[in-house]
Order: structure tokens, then sequence, then C-alpha cells
């Protein structure tokens, strides 16, 4: 009996680094197909499914094993798909250019007329600079172009066209296609034309491919009441995390873990004013060439490592990687210069800018820019301008001068001395207070905040 799983990996291992690279070549294993194929429900043993960018057959292989007929699959690699065929013998295995060509040359390539009631795989995943689609569809092409430019999208297009009404596609596809501005046009376009079934967070499952995955499953088929089922997969399982009506989202898909997860996000985007209501300057990156510019590596919270406290100015300068583990990483910068590794942030006077250099480190701020922003990516993210305007901010006259006097503090303090971290907690404990939330909404933030930052953050962890 031939190990599909050991032959599938083994010519995976034989391909090219560099190929598989321009070409978005990893191939998904069988215990995560199994995961996928096992939450779909199959109407019947005729339906017909295919998986247009197959490999070497994993899905295919499945679809066959849970007794389907009627089974395709696609690839532009020949050599995987006459190891697919020796996999499935009894399968529909074409060698062909899916993405490039549209349904009616899949058509008559397999020598038929009906489309596919279920579409399922794992299509590369690219961006079109490295890329090249080979078909002179200009529509196509403009589409995918204002649609994300990357070959997923491509794709997932295609997809679309192979699909019969009420048909079902579950591809694996990139995590930030959920929040990315650059996705939006399709995001809002499968929101408002599609049911989505269920969105699985399957984090960094594919270790040579930069950032997160999901599994998206929706069904061509607008149901006004729909229901997402939100699921993450925990010790090789797709966990069950809640589940939220599909109207809630108009564009941005956030991935909640509970229902308290949910009700925290609707408070921040309806209580509250944001960031971009306060801003009389400039947010964006540094665009200094000059060699005594401040690059990110030079700042610390609340302050640069090599040079004294800045006293003059309306600069905040923020690192311009963000990543769970450290959250926000700014300083005031005063009258500096600062290059493209930082994003600046600028107002009226130091004053204000040092009451927002204290709200942006709290706790809240990064829960905030962690979990609806970013989508809870374990990845290094991006600090730009549109996610920093997005931030709930309030100016609160009560509680200002405090939140003054504790960022004082910790520009003067020794950094990560105990009495610092003490700081970081009186300022964490007034923007709570500022923000007005309650004990259990502070101890859910608290808790998220402990789980996803290093424990060099924490001053018991310390």
């Amino acid at each position: 009996m031939i190990n599909f799983d050991k032959e599938s990996q083994l010519y995976e291992k034989s391909l090219d680094v560099n190929y598989k690279k321009s070409n978005g070549v990893f191939y998904t294993d069988l215990n995560l197909a199994q995961l996928i194929m096992n939450e779909i429900e199959f109407k019947h043993p005729d339906v017909r499914v295919i998986d247009p960018c197959c490999g070497t057959g994993v899905f295919v292989k499945i679809a066959v094993d849970k007794g389907l007929n009627n089974v395709y699959g696609i690839d532009l690699d020949k050599t995987a798909i006459s190891l697919a065929k020796k996999m499935c013998p009894s399968a529909n295995l074409k060698s062909m250019d899916s993405i490039s060509n549209d349904f009616n040359e899949i058509m008559k390539k397999f020598k038929i007329k009906e489309k596919f009631d279920y579409v399922i795989g794992n299509p590369p995943y690219v961006p079109l600079t490295s890329a090249s689609l080979k078909t002179q569809e200009y529509l196509f092409l403009r589409q995918v172009k204002n649609y994300g430019d990357n070959l997923y999208i491509a794709a997932l297009l295609r997809a679309k066209e192979m699909l019969n009404d009420d048909g079902i596609i579950s591809y694996i596809i990139p995590k930030n296609f959920l929040h990315v501005d650059s996705y939006s046009f399709l995001r809002r376009e499968l929101l408002r034309d599609f049911s989505i079934i269920s969105i699985v967070d399957i984090g960094m499952y594919f270790k040579k491919v930069r950032g997160e995955q999901i599994v998206l499953t929706l069904q061509k088929k607008k149901n006004a009441n729909n229901v997402i089922k939100l699921k993450k997969l925990i010790n090789n399982k797709f966990e069950f995390l809640t589940e939220i009506r599909q109207d809630f989202y108009t564009d941005k898909i956030i991935i909640f873990e509970n229902k308290e997860d949910v009700e925290i996000y609707r408070k921040f985007n309806k209580s509250y004013t944001t960031l971009n209501d306060y801003v009389n300057g400039y947010v964006g990156r540094g665009h200094s060439q000059s060699s005594n510019a401040i690059c990110g590596k030079d700042i610390r919270k609340f302050g640069l490592k090599s040079l004294p406290q800045q006293e003059d100015g309306s600069q905040i300068f923020i690192q311009n990687i963000y990543s769970a583990e450290a959250g926000i990483i700014a300083c005031f910068g005063g009258k500096l210069e600062a290059n493209e590794t930082v994003t600046i942030f600028t107002d009226g006077d130091s004053t204000m800018c040092r009451y927002v250099l204290g709200i942006i480190h709290s706790k809240l701020i990064n829960f905030y820019l962690l979990k609806y922003c970013y989508n809870n990516s374990s990845v290094t993210m991006h600090v730009d301008a549109k996610y920093l305007r997005s931030i709930p901010f309030i100016v609160d006259n009560e509680n200002f001068n405090i939140v003054l006097e504790y960022v004082d503090k910790l520009e003067s303090l020794d950094y990560m001395s105990n009495e610092w971290f003490e700081y970081c907690n009186l300022l964490n404990r007034i923007v709570y207070r500022i923000y007005n939330l309650s004990e259990k909404e502070i101890n859910f933030i608290d808790a998220f905040i402990k789980k996803t930052q290093s424990k060099k953050w924490d001053r018991n962890g310390k």
C-alpha cells in the first residue's frame, strides 16, 4: 500500500526552494486536509468536487476515500499530477494552469458541461510581482489587481467561476485577507454575495510561509440571517470559539474568541472617539536620509537608548514593527529626525504628545491593536497610520495631569527598574479608569496581554 503522506512530502522536498517560493507551492499535509474535509457536509456521493491546485492530490485522495464518485484535480505540475494519478487512480486528474485559464477551458479539458458543487484546496499565495498570470483576459487581470494582486486572489475568483449555485468553496488562504485594506473589495463582495459558513484560524501552520493562515469556507447563497462559526486549530482539532451574524461585518473580519470579546469590540467602536478625531498633525513614516536620523532600534519604551530625554518639540517616535510579545515601543522624539523604520505622530505641543504616549503604551491600547487591528496575529506587523488613527481615544480632563505625571516618571526612571514597572502598572490602572471599563473587562484584557506578551514586560515575570 502506498504511503500517500510520505510520498507527497518526499516530492515536495525534491522541489527547488526558489521555485516553491516564487510560485507559492507549499503542500497541505494529510492531517490538515482531513480536518478540513471532515468539516464539510457532502450532500450525496455524486456531488462534483474539484481541487484546482491539487499538487500531489491530498484533497482528491480524501474525497475518493470518502466514497465520492465525481472527484477532479488540476495542477500545473505534470510530475505532481502523475504522482496523484498513482495515488488516486479513480479520480479525474489533468495537468493545466487552472488560474490562468477560465472555466470554459477547464470544461474543455475534462469534457464536462456542469459546474462544481465543491471547490476545495490550498491555492498558491504569492504577490503577482513574482508570479505571472499567463492570460490575456484584461478584465480578469484588472479585477485581480484591484482585489489584492496576489495569486490566491486570482484562484479565489476562478473558484467562483467554477461553482454551482449553492456550491461551497473551502480554501486555505492567508489570515491577513480578513483585515488588510488591499483585499477590501473582494472581502466586501464575499460578505455581500456569499454566506460564510466558517473561518478557522490555523496560525502559522506552514512553517516556511511568512504569516498565518485560515480556512475560509463559504457558500454561493446569500442568507440574510447567516451566522459565521469562528474556530481555531488547537491540539490538532478545529475547536469552536464563538459565532456571530455575518451582517455584523461590513468589511474587516475579526476572529473573536468569545462573546465577551465581541462586546468589548462593540464598546470600543460605539462608546469612544478615535485618535484620528484629535490628530492635527502628521501621522506616517519617517523619511529622513540623515545618518543621524533615529531608527526603530534606537527606541525603547518612553525613551531613546543612547540619547537624553528630549524636552522641546511635538513628535512621538514609534518603532514601525509591532510584535505581540513587546507591543507598542515609543518615545517622545522632540525635534529629532527619523528614518522610515519609525512611525511619527505629531501634534501641536509636547504636552498632548506625552499624554498620547502614555495612552498608547497601555495594556488597553495594545489589546485593541493586537486583537482588533492585527486580528490576534503572532507575526510582526507594521504600526501604520491607519492603525494608529483607529485607536479609541479619550482626552480626560480629570486624569489628564495624572497621565502626564506617570509618563514623566517613566521617562526619567531607570529603564525596567522595579519602580519603572510600578509606574507602568499605575498608568494601566488610570487608563482603565479613563475608559470606564468594568472589572470583568479589565480582567479579560489583562489575561489576554499576559498570555501574549513576553514575561519581561510583566513586573512579576521579570
